[in-house]
């Protein structure tokens, strides 16, 4: 009975060592892609003149997002709001 829970107990913990390594948390946003990405965000999508109309903030925020998933590789830097 002993070698068949020291067994399982091995098993258990291999499962979880497997569960545990697949599921590792997502690199961490650092500051100077945040603020590349942000930059680039706002040169995209600039805020509307005069102030009120809130429409471009949803594209901005969407930029950036892609932008941080893209690791600030944007391909034309940034301009594809730009008219």
């Amino acid at each position: 009975m002993l070698k068949f829970l020291a067994a399982w107990t091995a098993i258990a913990m291999l499962a979880q060592i497997a569960v545990l390594s697949s599921a590792l948390p997502a690199a961490a946003l650092s500051a100077d892609l945040a603020k590349k990405c942000r930059d680039m965000a706002i040169k995209s999508h600039p805020p509307p003149t005069p102030p009120g109309n809130k429409a471009y903030a949803q594209a901005e925020r969407e930029f950036f997002r892609d932008c941080i998933a893209k690791n600030g590789q944007m391909g034309d830097d940034g301009a594809q709001g730009q008219k």
